[in-house]
């Protein structure tokens, strides 16, 4: 029963460590798309997060998302979570701040990390 009970556990927390991130990429611009700093070939999976894969401690961005209730507004657009002279929307590619779930963003390309300032590279 123990050894069940643990294994019980051991999947539920892979499984969430794989799974917990996914639906909040869908709620930010190109959120399945948003690069490691310093290394843009590599995607950073947990935006929200200074863990790559997420889970863990947030970052500058990943607090600010949740302090507006984990919703893309104009606050959290307009906002420069990372303090790099950028907004989080310029960065994710909805400078303009109109995106909503489900659309197409504004750019798709030349994406930064709104969570860290690429400029420590």
């Amino acid at each position: 029963m123990t050894v069940t009970l643990f294994a019980a556990v051991v999947i539920s927390t892979l499984a969430s460590s794989v799974y917990g991130y996914p639906r909040f990429q869908q709620e930010i611009p190109n959120g399945d798309k948003v690069p490691k700093p310093c290394e843009t070939s590599t995607i950073w999976s947990g935006v929200g997060h200074l863990n790559q894969a997420g889970r863990g401690p947030l970052n500058p961005f990943g607090r600010d998302f949740q302090s507006n209730g984990l919703k893309w507004t104009s606050t959290v657009c307009q906002k420069d979570s990372d303090g790099d002279g950028l907004s989080n929307g310029q960065e994710l590619g909805d400078p303009n701040c109109v995106w909503t779930p489900g659309q197409a963003p504004a750019r798709t390309q030349n994406l930064t990390h709104p969570g860290f300032p690429e400029r420590q590279c």
